[in-house]
């Protein structure tokens, strides 16, 4: 008799979990929109492709981006054209350094975000504020450069940057941007306590 009801009960909670399940399903995979027709009429599907995008979409990365060395600085962008990412060593009067990091796209006066990195089997999050707003805006930052989240840089392996608001770069593997952290590592001198 307890098996009995032990099937019955086990049955009854497999057939509600089922039930649950396929009641957040739908009918319908596409990417279409119901748009209500006037005066009451049957609704209408607008593919999604004939709307129009969101004025506020993220910018997308111009096609031919690539990294360049320019002394110092190891930059990201296509040639001729405004940098889209600028990485440079500095330093303090201590001589302590720091990677210094430009982002360049849409910003809004005041704001502060993260630039999450995803590359060489890590993810880093490095904080930036607005230094020119606009469209044509600038972002900065300044990590340490003894700083483990920069070792997303270091491998030669394909890095992909986004800023909120600012969108995605998906930059191709180079060695320069860990070739500059680890020169700049090097150079600090308050780490190797010569100042």
């Amino acid at each position: 008799m307890s098996v009995v009801r032990s099937f019955t009960t086990t049955s009854m909670l497999v057939g509600g979990i089922l039930a649950l399940s396929l009641g957040g399903c739908s009918q319908s995979q596409s990417r279409e929109l119901v748009d209500a027709a006037p005066g009451g009429g049957y609704p209408a599907r607008l593919a999604l492709a004939e709307l129009a995008p969101a004025d506020d979409a993220a910018p997308l990365q111009p096609d031919g981006a690539s990294w360049a060395r320019n002394g110092d600085e190891v930059t990201f962008g296509v040639a001729g054209q405004p940098e889209l990412l600028s990485l440079a060593c500095t330093h303090d009067a201590a001589g302590a350094a720091s990677l210094a990091l430009a982002r360049h796209t849409r910003a809004e006066a005041g704001a502060k975000a993260l630039l999450a990195l995803i590359g060489n089997g890590r993810i880093a999050r490095l904080p930036l504020d607005v230094v020119t707003p606009g469209e044509a805006g600038e972002w900065r930052g300044s990590i340490p450069a003894a700083d483990g989240r920069l070792d997303v840089l270091r491998g030669g392996n394909r890095i992909e940057g986004t800023l909120p608001g600012g969108g995605t770069l998906l930059m191709p593997a180079s060695g320069e941007p860990g070739r500059l952290l680890e020169e700049c590592r090097a150079s600090d001198r308050a780490a190797a306590g010569t100042v």
